[in-house]
């Protein structure tokens, strides 16, 4: 066999090993990280008791790379991990503002609608499924169809819909939402 292919089948395998590693969980890349970081920065003297000065000579090359490698990761998701804690946080209030301002523009019809909700025990209330108004507001999931297989009537197409808890709790905290939709 030639030499060439020989190192290249190497290569491939070694790539497959890299590629996996990198795939390892945090927990596990973090042992690792502790692991490789102790054996070549722990002192002579404590290697020595431990009995790890050949093992740290034969392979300190490799245990540095895997030190660095599985540290660099590590920093890379914390950065991740923190960056998508605060992009969340702000998702979320850019949502609650969002709703806020829907449910602030609402035209009397949709009001009435959700009136009509508000007023249900359950708030559920069977509704036409093809009425523009009802999609719009299943649309920004301010009602959700009830259920998932609905028997309807094909002339008159009405199915049942409940009110997103949500639109309750933001109505009743805002005075002026409790004012436009009829609330004391």
């Amino acid at each position: 066999m030639n030499v060439e292919v020989i190192i290249q089948k190497m290569g491939v395998k070694y790539m497959k090993d890299v590629v996996d590693f990198l795939k390892l969980p945090p927990n596990i890349l973090g042992a690792l990280a502790i692991a490789s970081g102790i054996l070549l920065l722990l002192p002579d003297k404590v290697i020595n008791k431990l009995y790890m000065t050949e093992f740290r000579n034969k392979y300190g090359f490799a245990i540095g790379i895997i030190f660095i490698v599985s540290l660099s990761i590590l920093i890379i998701l914390l950065i991740l991990k923190i960056y998508h804690l605060f992009y969340d946080k702000r998702l979320d209030k850019k949502v609650a503002e969002g709703q806020l301002k829907y449910l602030r523009n609402m035209n009397r019809e949709k009001v009435m609608i959700l009136n009509a909700f508000l007023q249900e025990r359950t708030h559920t209330l069977e509704l036409p499924m093809n009425d523009g108004l009802v999609i719009e507001l299943q649309h920004f999931g301010v009602i959700t169809p009830a259920g998932q297989n609905h028997l309807v009537s094909m002339p008159d197409p009405r199915i049942k819909y409940f009110l997103q808890p949500w639109v309750e709790i933001k109505i009743r905290s805002n005075d002026e939402l409790m004012r436009k939709f009829g609330i004391s």
